[in-house]
């Protein structure tokens, strides 16, 4: 067996909203995860659609008040829900070999604003519930 092509943290694109608006500017880290559901019952239903799971976009980025900054977009939009594509290759069209993943968020509480002194620049972090399991798009 041939060694698998890896993914490096060198061409990511990640685009959020309606429009799509490319925030990997201003993201120093992202990943979709599968998390335990909180919910204390699993119905037939929920089952059908992979048992108590629940997803979660989570993102490191820089703060900038810039009215098209990433920041900005999570302050002004909290508490709605955006859909997202990530695209951990950095292609612009999705292909059996380098998939997207798409689905939707719902932004939660507004980001925080600050840190410490010094020349480093200041990060937030956001954990967004997405609603579903995000798709994989392969063509």
């Amino acid at each position: 067996m041939a060694g698998s092509t890896r993914i490096r943290g060198t061409k990511l694109a990640l685009k959020v909203g309606t429009p799509p608006v490319d925030v990997w500017a201003d993201v120093t880290s992202y990943s979709i995860e599968p998390k335990e559901a909180d919910s204390d019952t699993t119905t037939f239903e929920d089952a059908s659609k992979g048992g108590g799971v629940d997803w979660l976009l989570k993102i490191t980025a820089i703060q900038s008040t810039d009215a098209t900054s990433f920041w900005m977009m999570a302050w002004s939009k909290s508490g709605t829900d955006v859909p997202f594509t990530l695209a951990p290759h950095g292609n612009t069209t999705p292909t059996a070999a380098q998939p997207h993943f798409t689905g939707t968020v719902t932004i939660g509480m507004k980001p925080k604003l600050g840190g410490d002194a010094g020349q480093g620049a200041f990060t937030f972090d956001v954990e967004w519930k997405c609603t579903g399991q995000p798709a994989m798009i392969s063509a």
